[in-house]
Order: structure tokens, then C-alpha cells, then sequence
């Protein structure tokens, strides 16, 4: 079995509840949505086998027992993963997983593999597709209590109506899942940051936790 993978590399998390911290990034080849504001335009990958993945991990690892993974878009791989994750925990890493929140029956097949789900909520205004919100609601339901936060990328064109309808899809999960609002990076202005201060006082009328965190490393010019 070899799963395709687009690099592998140590490095610091930029987006999120979790940025800051150092983690050893695996970036899986593929993703079947292709939202307009992507930063991930992967062009080439090399097709290695779980055991030579671990391989290179630990070889980066020195001391780091925090493993991203991400893409592209990890479940897409479901076979390969769940044979690499069962290595990875094997190896007492803590296992950080970033999704587009749509293959929820995927997750099935390996979220006891997974400590921490980064899960993006895939909004219509900002993406320029469809809404998902079907699968993101059974995506939540699969990932159950796990340590999870839902993340939103917020553009020009994002609308109040899907805030509110993200709003309500986090509610229906728990009270307590932080909603991450993150600026389009390629939109940095004044009229965007205005509009996520905005969308997060609308957001905090109902939900606990919700915070505006933009991609750091973009910002840093780091990968």
C-alpha cells in the first residue's frame, strides 16, 4: 500500500486554536473541492508506503510528538491513513488532523486514530461551491467528542446568512466548539477585518468560544 504524499516537514502551526506550536507536517496529495481562495496548489507528489512515512517522521521529529496532517485533503486516502496513523500511534504521537469536513464516512474508518480535528466549514459565499452543510453536520456527529474545533475562512463576498447558518450548525453539535473565523489572507484589508470583528460579536450572541485567528504563517511567509 503507498499512499501519495506532497512533502513532509517540521514546522510551526499557523492557523487555528492550536497555532504556535511546533508539529511535524504530513501534506497528503488531493482534494476534491477546489474553493476559490485555496493556498494549497499542490503540482507533484512521490508515493511512499506507511512504514517509509513513519521513516521520514521520526527522522524529522527530534523530540516533537505532535503530527499534523493535512492536504489537499487527508480522507481521501482513508486505506493509507488508517494504516500510517496506526504506526503514528504506535509511536505515542499526538495525532492533528485538518479536514474540509465533508467525507464524514471516512472518519468512520479511523477517528480512534485521531486526538485533535481541525474541521473547516466550508462556507457557499466564500467558496464559490455548493454548501455542505449536510456533510459537515454528519462530520461533527462522527467526530463526537473528540477534541475538535470548527474553522471558517472569511472573505469580501462571505454573507451573514451563512455565518448564521454556521452558527446554527455548531449549536446543534455543542455550545463549547470554538469557531475559528479566519481572514482570507489574500484579502487582508480594512473592509474584511471590519466585516470579521462584525461576524464575530453576531457569532457571540450565541456561541461561547469564538475567535478571529489569521493564517500566521501566511503572514510570516513560512509554509
Amino acid at each position: 500500500m503507498e499512499g501519495k504524499i506532497a512533502e513532509v516537514f517540521r514546522g510551526i502551526q499557523g492557523e487555528g486554536i492550536y497555532a504556535g506550536i511546533p508539529q511535524i507536517f504530513v501534506r497528503f496529495y488531493g482534494c476534491q473541492l477546489r474553493c476559490c481562495f485555496c493556498d494549497t496548489q499542490l503540482a507533484q507528489y512521490e508515493k511512499i508506503s506507511p512504514f517509509e512515512l513513519m521513516r521520514r517522521i521520526k527522522q524529522s521529529a527530534d523530540g516533537l510528538s505532535s503530527l499534523a496532517i493535512t492536504g489537499g485533503e487527508p480522507l481521501e486516502q482513508t486505506d493509507f491513513l488508517k494504516a500510517f496513523l496506526s504506526l503514528a500511534k504506535q509511536q505515542n504521537f499526538k495525532v492533528y488532523l485538518e479536514s474540509n469536513g465533508v467525507l464524514h464516512n471516512e472518519l468512520t474508518h479511523l477517528v480512534d486514530l485521531v486526538d485533535v480535528i481541525s474541521m473547516d466549514i466550508k462556507l457557499p459565499s466564500s467558496t464559490g461551491l455548493r454548501d455542505f452543510w449536510q456533510e459537515h453536520k454528519e462530520f461533527l456527529k462522527t467526530a463526537g467528542n473528540k477534541d475538535i474545533f470548527a474553522k471558517a475562512v472569511i472573505c469580501l463576498s462571505t454573507t451573514e446568512g451563512d455565518l448564521r447558518k454556521t452558527v446554527d450548525l455548531v449549536l446543534q453539535n455543542s455550545l463549547s466548539i470554538p469557531l475559528i473565523l479566519q481572514p482570507n489572507t489574500f484579502e487582508l484589508t480594512k473592509d474584511l477585518w471590519d466585516k470579521v470583528v462584525e461576524f464575530q460579536s453576531i457569532a457571540l450572541q450565541s456561541l461561547s468560544d469564538v475567535r478571529i485567528v489569521p493564517q500566521i504563517h501566511k503572514l510570516l511567509g513560512r509554509r
